[in-house]
């Protein structure tokens, strides 16, 4: 059986295709305003995937739908449409009882608060309650905003209460110094004796901000200095141009974020700061400032060769459930994405915590336009020199865009991976090329909804035409926003079945 030519593209012209809707997008994300739409996005799927995971099959159903909206919405870059349709899904699956008028106008609204980044004399907040998307009326009067803050270990910092119509026209919150810390604003609309909940907000109060950003500054720049001479000491630490690269792409996040300009999701700001100055200060004692946070903690790293860099998101598993070398699970995220979607979306992060339970280390890339600028050996040589890795037990997921790029790195070097995943994506593979991966095993699904599904059928049947060991799956009443949700209990099993087998026949 023979796919129409329209359907047989290349992995390359895959990614590349994939490519041309981040491009689309990176006209509008260096805007603010467009990144708070992407914050806010973010907290909208999180919220709806929660939901999804304990509705049963009927309701998930119903969610397809405004999903599928979504994502085309997305894609068009309405971005608050995009919102209007998750509300929309998440409703679907929260409960059969459809939500009030009240509700739906609420739940429209999203508060800023700012600055959400700054030094701990930081005396007040300045709130500014407006709709993500239109509603069909305006708040009813007496609606009242509380807010609570919080910190880390969810102690109350204070508390607030103000009209929605005051934080609507823009109003100030006094609360005075704060302790340094990550803290959480929990913010509720009560409207006509009715509680909706806002997703939460995260802000951070840290020490000596722009003095210490500059120390930093200073101390990268002698470091890849160092890292990049064409002479290199000979005690240099192997972590050195990781820690430089880090530092770097944490100064430009924390200088942005203390200009106000919000960041792509809720980040604990100043842990990331104390990560990149302590790799900085002592890059020969990477492994052992990296094994400080573990799971449920995450970790941002730049991973550097030469000139080339790769941001990555990772988590280690925790201190009980880890093996003396981790086994490791890259995940690729799709277009429009970043290193942090597997973590906070896909699922609401369940892809990262399913993985440290099993005791393996999780690595997220950030893909550019054109790809991934280190291989996935490349990132592996890297982590080495922050942790003890199993390269016997090394496995690859990725959704749409990034199953493109499964594909393209066990192209690049079959011997990368045990085992692959690619889910909602991929695309025909030439004969010659898919018999050089005979030794690696694969997963290939997609929903029955999905628009990425002929991708992956053709995929799947590349592979089995060269003899190559895959498997495929259809999810039913599933589109492409949610198959690595849907399919996640599958993946896994897949990839501990594939590990098993791997290690008796070693």
């Amino acid at each position: 059986m023979h796919a129409p030519k329209h359907l047989t593209a290349s992995p390359r012209r895959n990614v590349l295709r994939t490519a041309c809707c981040c491009i689309l997008l990176a006209t509008l994300t260096p805007t603010a305003s467009a990144q708070s739409q992407r914050l806010e996005l973010g907290r909208r799927l999180k919220r709806f995937e929660i939901a999804w995971e304990q509705a049963p099959a009927e309701q998930r159903s119903e969610a397809v739908k405004p999903l599928k909206l979504a994502v085309n919405s997305f894609f068009s870059l309405q971005l608050s449409q995009a919102g209007q349709q998750l509300d929309n899904a998440w409703f679907a699956v929260r409960s059969t009882t459809p939500p009030s008028q009240t509700e739906k106008i609420a739940v429209a609204h999203t508060l800023s608060a700012l600055p959400f980044c700054a030094v701990p004399e930081t005396p007040e907040i300045t709130l500014l309650l407006t709709p993500f998307y239109p509603a069909d009326k305006t708040l009813p009067d007496g609606t009242l905003l509380q807010l609570v803050l919080k910190n880390p270990s969810r102690e109350t910092l204070a508390e607030f209460q103000c009209p929605a119509s005051a934080a609507i026209a823009g109003t100030t919150w006094n609360t005075g110094p704060l302790p340094a810390g990550d803290h959480c604003i929990e913010a509720t609309l009560i409207a006509e004796n009715q509680p909706v909940r806002l997703p939460d907000i995260s802000i951070s109060r840290i020490p000596e901000l722009p003095q210490r950003l500059e120390k930093l500054q200073q101390a990268a720049d002698t470091l890849r200095q160092q890292a990049l001479s064409a002479t290199p000491a000979p005690d240099l630490p192997p972590a050195t141009l990781a820690a430089a690269a880090t530092a770097r792409s944490e100064i430009a996040l924390l200088t942005a974020a203390s200009a106000g300009r919000a960041t792509e999701a809720d980040f604990p700001l100043l842990t990331r700061l104390l990560v990149a100055e302590q790799l900085a200060a002592t890059p020969q004692k990477a492994t052992d400032i990296i094994a400080q946070y573990r799971s449920p903690q995450d970790l941002w790293l730049t991973l550097a060769k030469g000139r080339k860099s790769a941001p990555v998101r990772l988590r280690l598993p925790a201190a009980d459930t880890a093996p003396p070398a981790l086994p490791v699970l890259f995940v690729f995220h799709g277009a429009g994405g970043s290193e942090n979607m597997f973590f906070e979306t896909y699922g609401a992060g369940r892809t990262i915590s399913e993985a440290t339970r099993r005791g393996w280390l999780v690595v997220a890339p950030g893909q550019g336009l054109l790809g991934l600028s280190l291989s996935v050996s490349d990132m592996l040589d890297n982590l080495e020199h922050f942790a003890n890795i199993d390269r016997s037990q090394v496995m690859l997921l990725g959704h749409s865009m990034g199953a493109a790029q499964v594909m393209r790195q066990m192209q690049q070097d079959p011997a990368c991976a045990q085992a692959a995943a690619a889910l909602g994506g991929g695309g025909r593979l030439t004969t010659a090329a898919a018999a050089t991966l005979k030794p690696v095993r694969w997963y290939v699904a997609a929903g029955t909804e999905d628009f990425g599904r002929a991708g992956a059928m053709q995929l799947h049947r590349s592979l089995s035409a060269a003899g190559v060991t895959s498997e495929y799956h259809d999810f039913p009443n599933v589109e492409h926003l949610v198959i690595v949700q849907a399919a996640i209990n599958d993946v896994f099993r897949f990839f501990d079945q594939s590990l098993a087998d791997n290690q008796a026949t070693r």
